[in-house]
């Protein structure tokens, strides 16, 4: 039986109304996340752009070619930039560069200097990196001296000009904040989302009759509201089904897994030995088709022929179990949104070994909001 109802259950597929009540109740721990995640994105963004990204320079210079002819008359045009970076780091240009560099290791002028062939073969051009202006100068100078010097030794060019030597320029990263910022807050939010619905799909908790119903093979005979909001339609039915089952009774046991029995045997006892209205006070009307709830006082005693019995399921033991069979059946009170399922299964397999009747069970202390907006 138990198999076949957790199966019936996991088979009855998701009630989207209610996850979405779930969610909204948990968007504020969304939204907390999603702030915290962009706060955290961006400080971490800014610490690594800081450690990552050093002061630069760059300097960057443009040179015309004049490329000499062979023994044919042709015109030696078989330079690129992959033979311009080539020739750079070659003694015969780099030598002549070093001179110029008094105190400078040719592996720092190799790392700093780039040639690039953009378009047209006749114009080269050169950039220099480096952490201060100073270095990038005098090594951009070098180089535009060097090449031109090159020049005049090459059978293949005639003469390299400096067209444009740019000034050292300090080089700014793109600062992505802003997109650290948001990228943080999305995988936060996503990962609180993800977390949400995976309690949720573990969630054992009840919200409603039908969660009652889903999960365990007894009725669901009404809700116990926390009484917040006044005029409710919850206590009449289940005033109504606790008089249809009962018969002729007027006595029954309550057990509370939530072990505030006391407190909800008062509550049940005012609803059923009152005539006068269908909660657990007194409906005044302030207007045409609106009512206001009053509840009565917490110490005054209900007055009535109905006589409920409270046990709490943590002292739950053999004699409270005697005298649930000596009254015949118990109805088993869950609190509303509570993961108490293990706990009631457990209950559950105690109470029928014992052969103690469950008469059906009802949701405590619910959330009269979430179940207007549910039911609406």
């Amino acid at each position: 039986m138990k198999t076949e109802m957790n199966e019936e259950y996991l088979n009855r597929g998701m009630d989207l109304k209610r996850l979405a009540l779930y969610l909204q109740k948990k968007i504020w721990l969304v939204i907390m996340l999603a702030i915290l995640g962009a706060t955290c994105g961006g400080i971490i963004y800014q610490v690594v752009r800081s450690m990552r990204m050093p002061v630069e320079y760059e300097a960057v210079s443009k040179l015309y070619i004049s490329f000499g002819h062979d023994e044919s008359g042709e015109v030696y045009q078989y330079y690129n930039g992959y033979t311009w970076n080539d020739l750079l780091d070659t003694d015969s240009i780099l030598d002549i560069v070093m001179t110029a560099l008094p105190g400078y290791e040719r592996r720092q002028v190799q790392d700093a200097t780039t040639a690039e062939i953009l378009s047209d073969i006749r114009l080269l051009t050169i950039t220099v990196k480096g952490d201060n202006e100073k270095f990038v100068r005098e090594i951009q100078d070098a180089v535009e001296n060097g090449l031109r010097e090159y020049a005049r030794e090459s059978k293949e060019l005639d003469q390299i000009e400096v067209i444009r030597s740019g000034a050292p320029e300090r080089v700014y990263w793109d600062d992505r904040t802003t997109s650290a910022c948001v990228t943080g807050a999305i995988l936060l939010g996503v990962l609180a989302m993800l977390v949400i619905g995976f309690n949720y799909v573990l969630d054992e908790a009840v919200y409603v009759q039908e969660d009652v119903e889903k999960k365990y093979s007894f009725k669901a005979l009404g809700i116990l509201t926390r009484n917040q909001k006044g005029l409710q339609p919850y206590a009449g039915e289940l005033k109504a089904n606790i008089h249809y089952i009962m018969g002729e009774k007027r006595s029954f046991a309550i057990l509370d897994m939530d072990n505030h029995g006391d407190m909800r045997k008062l509550e049940i006892e005012r609803l059923l030995n009152r005539t006068d209205t269908d909660g657990f006070g007194r409906n005044v009307q302030v207007d045409e088709g609106f009512s206001w709830h009053i509840p009565e006082e917490e110490n005054s005693e209900p007055k009535g022929e109905w006589e409920v019995i409270a046990f709490n399921e943590n002292i739950l033991s053999e004699e409270e179990c005697r005298k649930i069979r000596e009254i015949e059946g118990v109805i088993i009170l869950l609190p509303f949104g509570q993961d108490t399922g293990r706990k009631t299964s457990r209950i559950l397999s105690f109470l029928r070994n014992q052969d103690c009747q469950v008469l059906g069970m009802v949701i405590e202390q619910a959330d009269e909001e979430f179940l207007n907006r549910y039911f609406a």
